[in-house]
């Protein structure tokens, strides 16, 4: 008995046959038609009045040596904390000093991690006065912290690790993944999503396959067409759905380009199917051309995303 490829297999199979075999799946796709083939500032002044015994003034304009830009704190706190983990399930704060180099150098090291590790930042500052009762406040009288620390709190502003004295940027990184929720509930909800649209996938691809010829009839008969038609609504419904899910802020973009990449992936391959069908080669190929860089887009946001069973 021969075993039946999976879904997301099967499709990912014949996007790779697309890609990959260029001209030559074209004519096996096409299966017993046949066509011809073809190649186809403004500047800063500062005036200054000088007072002569007679009462006299001058006036004279010099150019300023232009100082390089600082780039102010964010600023910490209580307040910054809560912004944070609106956006993120996890936060790296990092404890210092602005007086003290060695924890700026940490600061710099723990912002670093925590873009490493997915997490967002902030700071509380211990020679600011508010910040130092926040502070204290928040992890209570019996918890001592000295500067530089690294805490790393998760949602609903829970306090899950902490980092005292120095930690680079790879340590800060770890400690910020290990408290990371393995999978977010929008996660779930959109794996779900992906789980159910690869159930009708599987569907329509065994409607398209005959008993005696398996993935290989797919492939070569003239069915397929018709099967990549299919596969291309389903994946325009299933973006849809996908579209709904409220995800977190820090995954928002990417998010939007993973559902971007896959509406055009369907609408592509749909296309191709009637180019296939009509004999089209030359429009056949700029298709090709086109859906290969969103087949990668779309591999390169599965795992950043953790949505295993959202492939392509």
């Amino acid at each position: 008995m021969k075993s039946t490829p999976s879904p997301r297999v099967r499709f990912l199979a014949v996007l790779a046959l697309i890609l990959v075999a260029g001209g030559g799946a074209f004519l096996l796709l096409r299966g017993t038609n046949t066509s011809n083939s073809s190649a186809d500032g403004s500047t800063l002044t500062r005036t200054t009045h000088t007072t002569t015994p007679t009462t006299s003034q001058t006036t004279t304009t010099r150019k300023p040596h232009k100082k390089p830009k600082v780039k102010p704190l964010a600023p910490g706190g209580t307040v910054a904390l809560d912004a944070a983990l609106v956006a993120h399930p996890v936060v790296v704060v990092s404890v210092y000093s602005p007086s003290v180099a060695t924890d700026i150098t940490a600061m710099k090291e723990a912002k670093a991690g925590a873009a490493a590790g997915d997490a967002g930042f902030t700071t509380f500052n211990v020679y600011d006065e508010t910040q130092a009762r926040q502070l204290t406040r928040l992890l209570g009288t019996d918890t001592k912290v000295s500067n530089p620390a690294v805490l790393i709190f998760k949602r609903p502003r829970t306090l899950a690790f902490e980092l005292l004295g120095f930690a680079d940027s790879q340590v800060v990184a770890q400690a910020a993944e290990n408290v990371h929720p393995r999978e977010e509930p929008w996660m779930s909800e959109a794996n779900g999503i992906c789980a159910r649209y690869a159930t009708l996938i599987d569907q329509a691809g065994s409607a398209s396959v005959s008993t005696s010829g398996g993935f290989a009839d797919l492939v070569t008969g003239g069915s397929t067409p018709k099967y990549l038609d299919q596969i291309a609504k389903l994946i325009n419904a299933e973006v849809r759905a996908l579209s709904v899910v409220r995800v977190n802020v820090s995954k928002a973009a990417s998010y939007k380009t993973f559902i971007s990449d896959f509406r055009q992936t369907a609408a592509l391959v749909s296309a191709y199917a009637k180019a296939v069908d009509s004999g089209d080669q030359a429009n056949a190929q700029a298709i090709r051309t086109r859906l290969k860089p969103l087949v990668e887009s779309i591999d390169a946001l599965v795992p950043k995303l953790h949505l295993t069973s959202c492939v392509a």
